[in-house]
């Protein structure tokens, strides 16, 4: 048993070299990167510095002026007018735009604002609506439109939830013996209300007619222009349009007219007259339009009115080839003494 003694004792000799070569070495500790301050909060800013490059990149001079839009109202919608913005040291426009409109408020537009030598921009916002009304808005402009038994009614600010809506004009058929007073927003004691139109009772007799329209005069050979006309019709005007009807011959048309005789409107009917042998009753009708024309080696010759058979008729222009060393002189009328001749175009 001596032996096996001795044998243990060298076996455990021979293993700790090994145990020991398998432990980890101890490492030098490896050196710390410093220490950074944490970055601020998202919410908190220099606010000195902010102002410092705010002011740096104001602009020092007004902004242009803004261009023309012309937005047609929408009921339920405001517009944004347009505005110049200041980007990269130069302005650029930013187009208006439409936005729903919030009940009981009202949209204050944004503006450009001077503080000493620089311009800060005043962003727009929502303010509070007055809860009364206010002075409206200057009428839109609309184009009338005429009906034979309609009345036209006028477009017109409507209030609603403190603002202005626009509601456009339109026809309405109009009503027996009746007559349209359109609707109108007046002050009074500084308060401003609102009368609806309504239908009132219209004049038995005519009263004083609208001015005349303003027609284009078409003109034709062969035919007589007739002007267009008021006509009384249930209490009421109504516009004729002017027309073209043949000529006759020896004959000239007569236009219809209104007079007043102590107060009361007359209407004389325009009818067929007799025509002066002379042109002495008037200067001719004003050239009708014809665009301006070029032609290589042709020379425009302008239309021009001549008497014909006791009344003025237009007679369109046209080409002549050029003549050498001459130049065409237009057609025109001349008043001597009272009297109006006509001198042809020619050549000299």
């Amino acid at each position: 048993m001596r032996w096996l003694s001795s044998l243990l004792l060298f076996g455990l000799i021979a293993a700790a070299p090994g145990d020991a070569a398998a432990q980890p070495r101890p490492q030098p500790p490896h050196p710390q990167p410093p220490q950074q301050p944490p970055p601020p909060p998202p919410d908190v800013r220099d606010h000195r510095r902010d102002g410092d490059r705010r002011a740096d990149n104001r602009p020092t001079t007004p902004p242009p002026a803004p261009p023309e839009e012309n937005p047609r109202p929408r009921r339920g919608q405001v517009w944004v007018a347009g505005s110049y913005e200041w980007r990269g040291g130069k302005w650029a426009w930013k187009p208006g735009h439409y936005e729903s409109r919030r009940r009981n408020k009202r949209w204050q537009t944004g503006h450009w604002d001077q503080q000493g030598d620089r311009y800060e921009w005043v962003p727009g916002t929502w303010n509070d609506a007055p809860k009364e009304p206010d002075a409206p808005p200057a009428p839109i402009a609309e184009t009338e439109q005429r009906r034979p038994g309609f009345a036209w009614v006028k477009g017109y600010w409507q209030w609603a939830d403190g603002s202005y809506d626009w509601v456009p004009g339109h026809l309405e058929r109009r009503q027996r013996g009746k007559r349209w007073s359109d609707g109108r927003w007046e002050n009074k004691g500084g308060r401003w209300e609102w009368t609806a139109g309504a239908w009132n009772d219209a004049p038995k007799e005519p009263d004083a007619p609208p001015a005349a329209l303003e027609e284009k005069r078409i003109a034709r050979r062969g035919f007589a222009w007739v002007p267009g006309y008021w006509k009384w019709n249930d209490g009421a005007y109504d516009w004729v349009p002017g027309h073209l009807e043949r000529r006759k011959r020896g004959k000239r048309w007569q236009p219809q007219r209104w007079d007043n005789a102590g107060g009361k409107w007359t209407f004389t009917a325009g009818t067929w007259a007799d025509a002066p042998k002379e042109p002495d009753a008037g200067p001719p009708p004003p050239p009708s339009d014809e665009p301006a024309r070029q032609r290589p080696g042709y020379v425009w010759v302008k239309g021009a009115y001549e008497w014909k058979d006791g009344d003025y008729e237009w007679v369109a222009g046209h080409w002549e080839r050029e003549r050498a060393g001459k130049h065409w002189t237009d057609a025109h009328w001349d008043n001597v003494g009272g009297k109006w001749t006509f001198t042809p175009g020619g050549w000299q």
